[in-house]
């Protein structure tokens, strides 16, 4: 039995005492420990620094696996009874309200949610029980200048331009079945034109389609003039010009499509804990500054406080087209259009 001198249990009781009454106040950095598994659908090195930064912050052992959107959603779907991962981040929104949908996420409504942009307040108020906006991406039209210049075809300043024989076998645009970047390109060519005449549309681009990529971020075949234009979104090519490839993005003449990146917990989340503070901090102006100020990924953070990389020219946010994002993440509306898809594009 070890006997203590009075005075030092005096000095152990009163240091005990401080650390159960400090301890109630103590940041959440000093409590967070344990695991967080993340599935991510942002570019490779995004996804590195975020776990990473998370992880050190929260002293938290952080893993993440990176696929496109879509195949996300595939996996969430196929483990609903055994998850394997607590958070989806980033990817566009669409795919995350379809999963909220099906009962594939956790309801958490962060309080930082107040920090997102006014414009997706409506949204936010109506679906942010299950899922949070974090970023904002402008869709484009990607060409690689060197090869337009060498095949001498001249750059594409609108959709339509697209139909034209120069751009046979010349074009590249995701998969929508599993890409959400791909669902975007459809969701916008229907708020521009109404459903018919944007399929009418893809049938006719679909004779000037080199190759259908399976995530939106496949801007390397862009970059290297295996292809010689491609559909994805501004950010994707801000990142191929800092690579130093002939790359340049054109905001379509017809309007400004756009989508959201959202943050959520998947249902059953085992680090659900984790998973709440991943998500209170995915909302902070710091984690989202950090994609372009470490990872070279340049979206407009969704957070109004956040500042923007230097280099973006971002247009106005009023200025982009109206889309009803919750009518294209329904699950439902989803599956029907990336069928009329399929029959209008791979059937023909």
């Amino acid at each position: 039995m070890i006997r203590l001198h009075p005075n030092h249990k005096k000095t152990l009781l009163k240091s005990t005492a401080l650390c159960l009454l400090s301890g109630l106040s103590l940041p959440i950095t000093a409590q967070a420990e344990g695991k967080l598994n993340i599935y991510c659908s942002v570019q490779n090195t995004a996804c590195e620094k975020i776990s990473q930064a998370f992880g050190e912050k929260y002293n938290v052992k952080t893993q993440f696996v990176r696929n496109s959107t879509g195949t996300v959603l595939g996996k969430i779907k196929t483990e609903k009874d055994n998850p394997q991962a607590d958070i989806w981040y980033g990817g566009t929104l669409e795919p995350h309200l379809q999963a909220a949908d099906l009962g594939l996420l956790e309801k958490y409504r962060s309080p930082n949610q107040k920090d997102i942009m006014p414009k997706f307040k409506k949204l936010m108020d109506l679906r942010g029980d299950y899922t949070s906006v974090i970023y904002v991406m402008e869709l484009a039209i990607g060409i690689n200048t060197k090869k337009l210049k060498a095949l001498n075809i001249e750059p594409p300043k609108c959709f339509k331009d697209l139909l034209e024989p120069r751009f046979k076998n010349q074009i590249q645009y995701a998969d929508p079945r599993v890409s959400g970047t791909g669902y975007s390109f459809i969701t916008t060519l229907v708020a521009l034109w109404g459903e018919d005449k944007a399929f009418d549309y893809l049938a006719e681009l679909n004779k000037n389609v080199a190759q259908f990529s399976k995530s939106g971020l496949a801007t390397n075949n862009l970059a290297t003039g295996e292809v010689t234009v491609d559909i994805s979104f501004m950010n994707a090519y801000l990142h191929e010009q800092e690579k130093g490839a002939p790359v340049e993005g054109i905001l379509p003449c017809e309007g400004i499509g756009y989508t959201l990146g959202a943050t959520s917990i998947i249902k059953g989340a085992r680090n659900l804990d984790n998973a709440k503070l991943f998500t209170d901090w995915a909302l902070t102006a710091e984690a989202q500054e950090l994609h372009w100020r470490e990872a070279n990924s340049y979206q407009l953070p969704a957070n109004v406080h956040a500042k923007l990389y230097p280099k973006t020219h971002f247009p106005p946010i009023a200025n982009f087209i109206e889309l009803d994002v919750i009518r294209f993440g329904s699950a439902q509306e989803s599956k029907r259009l990336i069928q009329r898809w399929t029959d209008t594009t791979l059937n023909q």
